[in-house]
């Protein structure tokens, strides 16, 4: 079994390396790294959900032709699962034995949940740095701090900008919805649409913490990932 992770807005493939620590030794665990960003910062820096997936699909084919898979995706993560699993569809690769999104609200739902094109950067990294939504870069870095910006505000650009509807994307299989009971990106937004997604059952875990509560809970939450995907 191969565990894909789809990073968060701003995020990198080695957001998700701790997990490895906690999760089956059997398990091949793979963290996607989007096309500019991070490791792959020599490569286009690809602004619409379609073409990263599209991208990441190209990259891994071989394991999503051949391998039973399970998807992670955590807030902008989500999106790209879920369009993964529309791409994957329609080019007649097999889909994923279960699915867990993390923090997001579900894609026919969260459509211009900050309506970031009306938002300059600085706006942009003020309000996510305030948040404690991004990672914090020193200050005597700033060429570091200048690349991490512009990735962040490509992916919440991008991200908020993308929607997708159960008919166009039903996903096949179970759905575990994962969240931080504190989390001010998600107060007073209803996470129920995962539920229209769900081949069969979707279920709902609330952990204590903000965003990124999964650092504070890995140990838990990898074992409710091991118990899922059997």
């Amino acid at each position: 079994m191969v565990l894909f992770f789809l990073p968060h807005a701003g995020g990198s493939a080695k957001s998700y390396c701790t997990f490895k620590r906690y999760l089956p030794r059997d398990l091949t665990v793979v963290p996607m790294e989007l096309s500019g960003r991070f490791t792959r910062s020599g490569e286009p820096l690809l602004t619409e959900v379609s073409a990263c997936v599209a991208d990441l699909i190209a990259k891994h084919r071989s394991l999503l032709e051949q391998e039973p898979y399970a998807l992670f995706g955590h807030s902008m993560g989500t999106l790209l699962a879920a369009e993964l699993i529309r791409q994957t569809r329609a080019a007649g690769l097999p889909g994923p034995r279960h699915a867990f999104m993390s923090g997001r609200c579900a894609p026919c739902d969260g459509t211009r949940m900050l309506n970031a094109d009306h938002l300059s950067d600085e706006e942009l990294v003020q309000f996510f740095s305030q948040g404690g939504l991004s990672t914090a870069v020193p200050d005597t870095d700033p060429e570091l701090r200048r690349m991490l910006n512009r990735i962040l505000c490509t992916d919440v650009r991008m991200a908020d900008k993308f929607s997708l509807t159960p008919q166009e994307a039903p996903f096949g299989c179970d759905i575990t919805v994962l969240y931080g009971t504190e989390d001010q990106i998600l107060r007073n937004v209803d996470l129920s649409g995962w539920d229209r997604y769900a081949q069969n059952k979707c279920e709902y875990f609330g952990f204590s913490g903000g965003h990124f509560f999964f650092a504070q809970h890995l140990k838990e939450i990898c074992e409710l990932i091991a118990q899922r995907i059997g």
